[in-house]
């Protein structure tokens, strides 16, 4: 056993270790905080060179792709088609209020219209720092910073903000009763094809660089499963767990080496932008609840922007519907991918253009 490989099997042991600590002393979402703690120790505090192999986490995400694709019954696919019109409205004003608050973060960080436009769009990082890069006058720098440590704020105040207005009356345990495990509910060879379909899927996606394949090629399939089988399970809990931890033990030695880069003027202008973006999106949410009578936890986490990854976990915490979470997400990455992007886009190409006369 090499020296990153030691590393990598004590960040794993310490992972597992707080992870049970934390599920024992009955705090929110243990295999989620668990990981982190522990690889952020094992980076700042003791130091250890970690390389977390990035096979690892990209299975734990295929497998919170298929839990999140489990959810979504044809009962619940009825339930989100009649709330599609209250989807639309909640990205739309998502990104309105991300355009707004791009301003303020231009003046703060002193950069330019490029480079904040494209650091505040929330969830769709790979797009933005595509464009950063093709982009001259974007600072690619400031951009992938601002977008990478977004994770930071959101996995802090999200569950903050949802634990407080989870629904006492729901239980994701409760929820997760109704319909038999993973490896109960099918047979060797149904689990087999499974996985084989989500993989072919999953390359497909990968030949066409689309975005957040490793948890978009599960959902797809797992939705023409449930269409088509009526064979509804839910993820055993130490499946889940075990993904959780072997994902958010990545998110944690991210966030550990951002830490060092959120300096000066930079780190006062992302640490504004993000919080503001979260509680604005919470305000907003609370004014739609009033006309919607929607739950207020799942129109927030339907419209928090962070990575549909972890907010998934937050709602799977606080009893939420994880299947219509996961389509103001997923409708957004769309939204994003096939309207905002290219009206960004034109607009920087415009701007360009502009500043050549």
């Amino acid at each position: 056993m090499n020296k990153i490989q030691r590393n990598n099997f004590i960040v794993l042991v310490l992972a597992i270790i707080l992870s049970l600590i934390l599920k024992f002393s009955h705090i929110l979402l243990p295999f989620m905080f668990g990981p982190m703690i522990a690889a952020i120790l094992c980076v700042k505090v003791f130091k250890l060179e970690i390389k977390w192999p990035f096979w690892l986490s990209q299975t734990g995400l295929i497998f919170l792709g298929i839990q999140i694709g489990s959810t979504f019954t044809k009962t619940v696919i009825g339930d989100i088609r009649n709330d599609w019109l209250t989807i639309i409205i909640i990205t739309v004003l998502l990104l309105v209020l991300a355009l707004f608050i791009a301003y303020f973060f231009k003046k703060i960080a002193q950069v330019n219209t490029e480079t904040a436009i494209l650091s505040v769009i929330p969830g769709a990082l790979s797009q933005m720092l595509i464009m950063a890069e093709e982009d001259k006058r974007a600072n690619i720098l400031v951009v992938s910073l601002t977008q990478t440590s977004r994770i930071i704020f959101v996995v802090i105040l999200v569950p903050l903000i949802s634990y407080f207005f989870r629904d006492s009356s729901s239980s994701s345990e409760g929820a997760s009763m109704k319909v038999a495990p993973f490896t109960q509910a099918l047979e060797i060879w149904q689990i087999a094809l499974l996985l084989l379909l989500v993989a072919i899927v999953y390359i497909l996606m990968a030949k066409i660089n689309f975005p957040t394949k490793q948890l978009l090629a599960p959902i797809l399939v797992l939705i023409v499963w449930n269409m088509t089988t009526n064979l509804t399970f839910t993820l055993d809990h130490w499946l889940l767990a075990s993904a959780q931890v072997v994902y958010m033990i990545r998110i944690g030695i991210q966030i550990a080496y951002l830490l060092n880069d959120l300096k000066g003027r930079i780190a006062v202008a992302i640490a504004f932008q993000n919080i503001m973006l979260i509680l604005s999106a919470f305000i907003m949410v609370v004014i739609v609840h009033v006309f919607t009578n929607n739950s207020i936890n799942e129109l927030f986490l339907g419209a928090a922007p962070g990575g549909m990854s972890q907010i998934v976990l937050v709602a799977m915490a606080t009893g939420a519907d994880v299947a219509m979470i996961s389509s103001y997400h997923i409708f957004r990455i769309f939204f994003i991918l096939f309207v905002i992007a290219p009206l960004i886009g034109y607009f920087l190409k415009y701007r360009a253009r502009y500043n050549e006369k």
